[in-house]
C-alpha cells in the first residue's frame, strides 16, 4: 500500500488527513472506494501505470 498517501485538507479551520491515491502520470488524486484493493487504473487519464514514475526519457 505504498502507493497510498494521505491528502491534506483545510475544513472549517481543522486539518482533515484522507488516504487517497495519486497518478504519477497525470498528477490526478482520488479517494479510492476500496483501500483494501489497488486500483487497476487511474481514473482520469485510464493509464495502468499511474502507480510507477515515468522514467528518465534519453535523447
Amino acid at each position: 500500500m505504498d502507493e497510498i498517501i494521505k491528502i491534506m485538507e483545510k475544513e472549517a479551520g481543522h486539518k482533515v488527513y484522507i488516504l487517497g491515491n495519486k497518478c504519477y502520470r497525470c498528477g490526478h488524486t482520488w479517494i479510492p472506494r476500496n483501500i483494501e484493493e489497488r486500483p487497476a487504473v487511474c481514473p482520469k487519464c485510464k493509464n495502468p501505470y499511474w502507480a510507477k514514475p515515468r522514467k528518465k526519457e534519453t535523447k
